[in-house]
């Protein structure tokens, strides 16, 4: 174990820690769950990783663009949608017009409107990305049974928290709804470890515990199969 005093993104998007050292190494590269990871090895667990890339929504300037990154992710990681990149693929997202997530994307992935909800829910995603690949609505499958999904090389597009923070409700006028709402690409997982690419975050590895208190509170997925 080493320490890391920082966490950076350079010029290019890519997520980078800081080592005590002076080092650096690459977020994806490393877990803050060291426990887990030697657990997982001494068991003999089947490691899995799908390389989804990382589309960093904050790089292109789309602060509320993270459902369309995750999906994109997805989507390329089943060679499904090449001829996309991100900003290309947010002009084919379907919008609300009476600004709902539960109709389309409520807004504008490039700025907060007030009155407005910038995100798209699982039924319209769903119906979107059914355009370039076969995908199902997993919603309510439990985080345990992410594992087995991955396993058949089906990434999934989980809803759950900013930084994976305790869950943050709001009323809007189309209902209750989390205020610190996002979206994540899971696609891979190492004993009792799930990796995700992350729109706002990188790629990382973190704790199937820490990926439940945000994903539980909706029991949100989409998979791409």
């Amino acid at each position: 174990m080493v320490e890391v005093t920082r966490e950076f993104t350079d010029d290019h998007g890519e997520h980078w820690y800081q080592l005590s050292d002076g080092d650096y190494v690459l977020k994806n590269a490393v877990t803050l769950a060291p426990s887990l990871w030697r657990l997982a090895l001494e068991k003999g667990q089947q490691l899995v990783n799908l390389h989804a890339e990382n589309i960093n929504q904050i790089w292109w300037g789309m602060p509320n663009g993270c459902e369309p990154a995750a999906l994109l992710e997805g989507l390329h990681v089943k060679n499904y949608a090449m001829t996309f990149d991100y900003l290309s693929f947010l002009k084919e997202m379907p919008r609300a017009a009476d600004f709902n997530p539960y109709h389309g994307f409520g807004g504008e992935p490039d700025q907060d409107v007030p009155g407005h909800f910038e995100a798209i829910f699982p039924e319209p995603l769903v119906e979107w990305a059914k355009r370039y690949a076969p995908v199902t609505n997993l919603s309510g499958l439990p985080a345990e049974e992410f594992p087995l999904h991955l396993q058949q090389k089906k990434p999934i597009v989980a809803y759950v928290t900013v930084g994976f923070e305790q869950p943050e409700w709001s009323q809007y006028s189309f209902g209750q709804a989390l205020s610190n709402n996002h979206a994540v690409l899971v696609d891979g997982c190492f004993g009792k470890l799930l990796h995700v690419s992350d729109p706002i975050d990188g790629r990382y590895w973190l704790s199937i515990t820490d990926f439940k208190t945000a994903y539980n509170a909706r029991h949100w997925a989409v998979e791409i199969n």
